[in-house]
């Protein structure tokens, strides 16, 4: 029974193992900034974002922190929360948790939804000092499948064959977030914030 007990345990580990996986993503792209917030920043906005995050079966979670960066720009005596000039580019820091249900389509296709929750700051054109809560939800699809760990060092050798080998993949994720901004006594900020963008992901079996 000594003998036997350390087999299950063993077995069981490489079960979940081959359930479960860890992962690093990045993503860039562009985001629109609506509501009042959109004052400040109203053109389209550079979005990165980075995370890491666990997956068991069709479920992940990661925690992430990003920025949407907007353009430089300016506010005068008619300013609807500032009665004193301000300028320069105004930024949207975020962070929070992510979770995704991941339904298959082929062996190397997934489509995702995904709701978030956190929360953000602000800098930049007289913002500096506004922070508050968000949510979120948003829908993609991946292109996944294994490639050679040797390719992070040069990436022409993800597409050789050499080596061991881990989970990539590139996806495509559109979503959307609401925001309320608070400072002191200052009027509150709201904020909706639409995107569209690319990543890619690498890590273990997710």
């Amino acid at each position: 029974m000594r003998r036997v007990l350390p087999l299950v345990v063993l077995t069981a580990l490489a079960s979940s193992a081959s359930a479960d996986g860890f992962y690093f993503t990045e993503q860039i792209g562009a985001t629109k900034v609506h509501d009042q917030l959109g004052a400040y920043m109203p053109d389209t906005s550079l979005r990165v974002r980075v995370s890491l995050g666990v997956r068991r079966d069709r479920w992940s979670l990661s925690g992430y922190i990003g920025g949407d960066i907007g353009n430089s720009l300016s506010t005068g005596a008619d300013d609807p929360v500032f009665d004193t000039y301000s300028s320069g580019p105004a930024t949207l820091t975020s962070y929070g948790l992510d979770l995704k249900y991941v339904s298959p389509v082929t062996r190397h296709i997934e489509f995702y939804l995904r709701g978030s929750a956190g929360g953000g700051s602000l800098t930049g054109a007289g913002l500096d000092g506004y922070g508050g809560r968000s949510l979120g939800v948003g829908a993609g699809v991946q292109l996944k499948g294994k490639v050679p760990i040797i390719g992070l060092l040069w990436f022409p050798l993800f597409f050789t064959n050499w080596g061991p080998k881990m989970t990539a993949s590139l996806y495509v994720d559109s979503g959307y977030e609401f925001y309320r901004f608070h400072r002191d006594d200052d009027p509150s900020i709201d904020a909706q914030v639409s995107h569209v963008t690319v990543g890619w992901s690498f890590g273990s079996d997710f």
